[in-house]
């Protein structure tokens, strides 16, 4: 029998800010979605990818607080081997 009172254990540490996260929009080729897909997955906790236009090729890279600075550096990275056209987007806000 599941208790009642598991919900009540969570670690309020453990639970995400969705509200703090910054977001990053990139137009890319639709071809390249999947591999920038599985390479920001590789960096689990620091960011979530998601396609905000399908038709467009644009993509939001949010960013957990705390991990600006080295996201930064590898989208550079990637921008180098993917092109990635930095793009202005209208969202009410970055959450999940």
């Amino acid at each position: 029998m599941i208790s009642n009172n598991s919900a009540d254990s969570i670690d309020q540490a453990a639970v995400c800010d969705t509200a703090a996260m910054i977001c990053r929009y990139f137009k890319v080729a639709h071809r390249d979605m999947v591999f920038l897909k599985f390479i920001l997955e590789a960096y689990e906790g620091m960011n979530v990818m998601s396609t905000v236009d399908n038709r467009a090729g644009v993509i939001r890279i949010a960013i957990m607080p705390g991990f600006v600075d080295d996201m930064d550096q590898l989208l550079a990275e990637l921008g180098r081997q993917v092109v990635m056209e930095p793009v202005a987007w209208h969202d009410e806000a970055c959450r999940f």
